[in-house]
């Protein structure tokens, strides 16, 4: 099956230079073994940098021609203003020519024979999205597996980790897991349009791919941890440059837009409201007067998020209690 790997970057030209040579590798091998086609598809989300003129020198094309057969395909798109993190990943599969689209950040080392493994995956019609082993770049420690979860103090729980023994096995029931980290996975692409992609409300980054993979749970389908597929990733390497506090802002204010368009349940609703109020209550005396900057800056989007609430209520085919009762029998590593 065709897979197009699409790469969001913003002012990352330095990014690019050291961890494409490794995608073009994987691309490669894939299309090679697999005889079907692939493509490499940057999104340029408005640099400043000279990420466009050293793309085009590396031979990626601004329009949709074909390359040679056999030979992965690669293109270039800009955005002309900064977009974000979500609005950029949402025109790179949309322009995306094939029916798998394989989501990297422009810092993720993707190793030779990570592609075959995720694309498997699809062969269950119900899968959404299918996400790596990664490990950090620098240190090797292991820092994404297959994530558990489940409510507790008012919030949905989407971080705890469980692991397998092996790097290939894959044996059993589906390793199942709570999201699909939007830095190195694989998605349906046509399943992903339905589902109307990342939240625009949610920009310009954080908590998009838990809340794009809890709205595919509740709307039927399911989302897979591969552990035979490998990458390496230096976290933090765009985000990581902006002023922390800013961050820590946008990251609350996403949380909470998170659970009010998506948690339905009557009773966890309400237990969410009243921890929203006591964390309120309480910031300054925690010395956190961020949170609720956080917290109004996500109320002044309550009339969009109360429409968005509705249409999600309205699509869903799983209840959330249906999608923890899913994680219930995973046990932590």
């Amino acid at each position: 099956m065709g897979v197009s790997i699409v790469i969001p970057t913003w002012n990352g030209l330095s990014l690019l230079q050291e961890f494409l040579p490794s995608v073009f590798a994987a691309a490669d091998h894939y299309s090679k073994h697999s005889h079907d086609p692939t493509e490499i598809l940057i999104v340029d989300d408005g640099s400043t940098d000279e990420t466009t003129s050293w793309l085009h020198q590396a031979g990626f094309r601004d329009d949709d021609v074909e390359t040679a057969s056999g030979r992965p395909r690669l293109r270039i798109v800009r955005n002309e203003t900064n977009l974000g993190f979500g609005e950029t990943c949402n025109r790179g599969i949309e322009l995306a020519a094939h029916p798998l689209v394989f989501l990297l950040n422009n810092d993720v080392e993707p190793e030779l024979e990570c592609v075959a493994p995720l694309v498997e995956d699809f062969e269950d019609s119900s899968v959404f999205a299918a996400h790596c082993r990664v490990f950090e770049f620098d240190s090797g420690r292991e820092c994404g597996t297959g994530k558990l979860g489940g409510f507790s103090r008012g919030f949905i729980r989407v971080h705890a980790s469980y692991s397998v023994s092996g790097p290939s096995e894959r044996t059993g029931a589906p390793l199942y897991s709570m999201f699909a980290g939007g830095g190195s996975a694989m998605f349906d692409r046509q399943k992903f349009l339905e589902i109307g992609g990342f939240e625009p409300l949610l920009s310009p980054f954080y908590w998009e791919d838990v809340e794009l993979s809890y709205r595919a749970w509740k709307r039927g389908y399911s989302i897979l941890y591969e552990p035979r597929s490998i990458t390496r990733h230096r976290v933090s390497s765009t985000i990581g440059t902006l002023d922390r506090r800013a961050v820590r802002r946008i990251e609350q204010r996403n949380r909470l837009i998170f659970h009010w368009i998506n948690l339905h349940d009557t009773g966890m609703f309400v237990s969410h409201i009243v921890r929203v109020l006591l964390l309120a209550l309480t910031a300054p005396l925690r010395l956190q007067p961020g949170f609720l900057r956080s917290l109004a800056a996500a109320t002044g989007s309550l009339r969009q998020i109360r429409d968005r609430r509705r249409e999600e209520k309205l699509a869903a085919r799983r209840t959330d209690r249906d999608v923890f009762k899913l994680f219930q029998s995973r046990t932590h590593s």
